[in-house]
């Protein structure tokens, strides 16, 4: 069995009043990774939340790929550190 990391973030809760990511609450780590547990390789999103719950959901190639072009074309709109 093979596993590799691709990605992994904390993400916090938007502060209503700013927009921003309020890091006073707790954040939900989100991890991107890659397994072939069960015989080929498949795509994977795993969600812990601050309680230490985990959801994971299968991502499919054509997935990834919306989903990488909406981050490209939403980090490519900001030409500025919004954090």
């Amino acid at each position: 069995m093979a596993t590799t990391m691709y990605a992994e973030e904390e993400l916090y809760p938007v502060d209503t009043e700013s927009g921003k990511a309020n890091k006073s609450e707790a954040s939900t780590t989100f991890e991107v990774y890659v397994s072939n547990y069960f015989g080929d390789h498949q795509i994977y999103l795993k969600v812990t939340d601050e309680n230490g719950d985990v959801k994971q959901f299968h991502v499919s190639k054509e997935q990834a790929q919306s989903l990488a072009h909406g981050f490209d074309g939403a980090d490519a709109y900001i030409g500025y550190d919004n954090t």
